[in-house]
């Protein structure tokens, strides 16, 4: 398998896994055949630092943008969604990896349970320094990044920026489904 298939197949597991009630299933358990139970859902992340609500909205908007020119349903804030992506962007930051996996074991599924989200279709992606536009560019020239960031079963964003240690932003964006 290449990397794209195997990011693309490890995302579809997640994606899947949290629409099974009671089911805490991780990407890498899955591949893996591992057992999950020692993975931590707390949120404790969320206190690590704050977000810019300008670059937050900033990031909410390209990712939008990118949706309506592709014809795709816009996405309606969170606050649920933007606790979430914020925490992890602050996560990164200080871990200084681009990673969808928390320092703590989590992964978006654990993150959105631990907030009371519901998790049918929760989908992150993470990137490193550039402008909204310029990381929204970046994910739509990945085809699994694409495939999440103008997925349908998405109705609601929630976006984080970090500043870390070496001045550039970290990014978070969370897509979710309310699954009304």
């Amino acid at each position: 398998m290449n990397l794209k298939t195997t990011s693309t197949a490890m995302i579809c597991l997640v994606m899947l896994a949290a629409c099974e009630p009671g089911n805490r299933v991780s990407a890498e358990t899955d591949l893996l055949g591992a057992d999950d139970a020692a993975v931590p859902a707390d949120q404790a992340l969320a206190a690590m630092c704050s977000g810019d609500a300008g670059q937050q909205a900033a990031m909410a908007d390209a990712v939008n943008a990118a949706r309506a020119a592709q014809g795709k349903t816009v996405l309606a804030p969170n606050a649920k969604l933007n606790q979430i992506a914020q925490s992890h962007a602050c996560d990164v930051a200080a871990m200084r990896r681009a990673t969808v996996a928390g320092s703590n074991g989590s992964n978006v599924v654990d993150r959105a349970r631990a907030v009371d989200y519901p998790t049918c279709g929760v989908a992150q992606l993470v990137s490193i320094g550039g402008s909204p536009s310029g990381v929204v560019a970046g994910w739509l020239g990945s085809e699994p990044h694409r495939v999440e960031l103008l997925g349908q079963s998405s109705d609601e964003i929630g976006a984080g920026a970090a500043r870390g240690p070496d001045g550039r932003l970290w990014w978070s964006v969370v897509l979710g489904d309310d699954c009304a």
